[in-house]
């Protein structure tokens, strides 16, 4: 199983430093991540899985 530094690395090289990304880029990066689906998932997207958890009443109140 491929772990998320893995899946980052199609998006720039691995010791990049982060302060060279402006906060359009890093949203743009966060956004790719958060809509790919994943195994762990049942292939749904983790911004799937987040809105149906609150969505489901199930997720802890704030």
């Amino acid at each position: 199983m491929l772990g998320p530094a893995h899946e980052a690395e199609h998006l720039g090289p691995r010791a990049a430093d982060l302060r060279t990304f402006s906060q359009a880029d890093l949203d743009a990066i966060a956004d790719e991540l958060n809509h790919r689906p994943r195994k762990t998932h049942g292939y749904r997207t983790p911004a799937e899985v987040h809105a149906g958890l609150l969505n489901s009443g199930d997720a802890l109140a704030a």
